[in-house]
């Protein structure tokens, strides 16, 4: 008896003969409401794959790479959910367009296709303009990333330039369950011509009991809740009980139920952004702060391009016929949502036991985390790499990394096969509310560090500027000799000299202020987390 795997790879087959990129009908030829200065230097392909098992067509939208699409390696986005599509990533987190509110798009410069070709992927199908939904049979994380399996064969028959390049799959918050799975079964049923090197997830919800316990030590690290609200609930709830009362489970108590509903009231959470806890909510036309359903909520990043009304401007625009027309939407007129809650979905609760397996195989493994994110916090993604999970061995140390403006981006530790990483300032959407160092991220998780040292990057001109030289190389932490000592000796008394002579200049003249040239980074500055 054929194998599924063979006949998926036997259906792809009937693609091939598509697979000229030259006269592929896909391609997208036009980007509807285009209004920004910068050309739009890639090209791109959006539309329909059938699935030869159930008939599903997946929708897909490929943006090659501004710099070498020829060679950079291939890249799948999968937003989470469950349900939530990943043209909300595409438009309001790491693509190369964002959609302003007159519904016209410009140019995003930190899209992560700057030195890659990142295919975004609408999964399950039910979701946007993925179709249709199976009303039949209930989903679930085995169903959904076998369809994204099957996905993968007909995508890689219709374009076999990535046979053998370099293949990388990445995603965020439920996507923490969807890759380990997707992973799992590249790794143990390798797809012909996948070269699969490695997963990156952003703050990934991974496993219920690990991150449920978290909660609570987070808000109160982040001053949002008192000592004795805290106290309460460590002496109301212990582990099983707040696992419990966060998941609606049959155990939670009457006092654990109370402790935390007096917590979260004192903190407001319900007027709080919880994915980005320093941002903005979008107000609706009534004028209250709304909350949107499940993964709505968008941050104001107060330094990137994206608002935090992003996902209705998206919305309303993926809504146009003229766009749907322009990606290759089938079938009609499609109402497009981000985030479908047609979806009969049973959850995981973890996907711990996917990582044994996956780590084994010697890919590159990134865990990062905006550690401004309370729906998937760094405290609870730090417990199940560690001692309420995998139980890895720390390789290299905790230790700071910066970007490529010389600013402290976040911190970093190596595991053993894993590597853990946070970005200082971000939220649940890491790309939308710190997108420079985000994208500096991503490109060193690809090319590793000594190679994005090298690149040049976007001027974040919304950035506060230190005031240091930005050409200047970094402060060595090396030992100090004893000629260093002397001259930094010398160094202090010619400070005082020259302090002296210039209070007596102050004395007599107004001072202007200095103007600090923002530039691109060329010292060693780089990430510590390695490949």
């Amino acid at each position: 008896m054929r194998t599924f795997q063979t006949l998926v790879l036997a259906a792809a087959g009937v693609f091939a003969t598509h697979a000229d990129v030259v006269d592929n009908p896909h391609k997208v030829t036009s980007i509807p409401n285009y209004n920004d200065p910068n050309p739009i230097n890639f090209d791109q392909y959006a539309g329909h794959l059938a699935l030869p098992s159930n008939g599903q067509k997946m929708f897909y939208w490929l943006v090659e790479s501004e710099s070498n699409p020829s060679t950079d390696p291939l890249v799948l986005w999968l937003n989470g959910g469950p349900g939530c599509s990943s043209l909300g990533g595409f438009f309001t987190e790491l693509g190369p367009f964002v959609v302003n509110s007159d519904l016209t798009v410009k140019r995003n410069p930190y899209a992560w296709n700057r030195k890659a070709n990142v295919v975004f992927l609408e999964s399950p199908a039910g979701v946007g303009f993925s179709q249709p939904l199976l009303n039949t049979s209930e989903y679930n994380d085995d169903f959904t990333m076998a369809r994204v399996y099957e996905f993968l064969a007909q995508f890689y028959a219709k374009y076999p330039t990535y046979n053998n390049r370099p293949f990388y799959v990445t995603g965020e918050s439920y996507a923490g369950i969807y890759v380990p799975y997707l992973a799992y079964n590249l790794v143990t049923k390798p797809l012909a011509h996948v070269n699969f090197a490695g997963f990156a997830i952003g703050n990934p919800y991974t496993d219920t009991r690990a991150e449920a316990t978290a909660d609570m030590d987070y808000l109160y690290s982040h001053g949002m809740v008192s000592i004795e609200s805290y106290t309460a609930v460590q002496t109301n709830c212990p582990e099983s009980t707040l696992i419990a009362c966060n998941h609606g489970g049959q155990n939670c108590t009457d006092a654990c139920k109370s402790a935390l509903a007096t917590a979260e009231a004192a903190a407001s959470t319900d007027s709080l952004n919880p994915y980005y806890i320093y941002g903005d909510v979008c107000l609706l036309e009534n004028g209250q702060a709304g909350k949107l359903p499940n993964y709505n909520i968008r941050p104001n990043t107060h330094r990137g391009v994206i608002t935090p009304c992003a996902d209705q401007f998206t919305e309303a625009y993926l809504n146009l016929d003229v766009v749907q027309q322009a990606i290759h939407v089938t079938g009609g007129h499609v109402n497009w949502i981000d985030c479908s809650n047609d979806i009969r979905y049973t959850d995981s609760p973890s996907s711990l036991q996917k990582y044994p397996t996956i780590l084994k195989a010697g890919l590159k493994a990134l865990i990062y985390s905006g550690d401004a994110d309370t729906v998937v916090n760094f405290i609870g993604t730090q417990r199940w790499i560690t001692k309420k999970g995998l139980n890895l061995t720390v390789v290299d140390p905790w230790k700071a990394w910066f970007g490529p403006d010389k600013q402290l981006a976040g911190y970093t530790e190596q595991y053993t096969n894993l590597t853990f990483t946070t970005i200082k300032g971000a939220g649940h959407m890491v790309p939308a509310t710190r997108p420079l160092h985000a994208l500096y991220m991503f490109e060193c998780f690809l090319y590793g560090n000594q190679a994005c040292a090298t690149f040049s990057y976007p001027k974040d001109s919304l950035e506060y500027l230190s005031g240091a030289d930005l050409d200047a190389p970094v402060s060595s932490t090396k030992s100090t000799n004893a000629g260093t000592y002397w001259w930094v000796a010398f160094g202090a008394v010619l400070v005082a000299v020259l302090a002296f002579a210039g209070w007596r200049f102050y004395a007599a003249r107004q001072t202007k202020k200095d103007t600090v040239k923002y530039t691109e980074l060329t010292a060693e500055v780089k990430p510590t987390y390695t490949q």
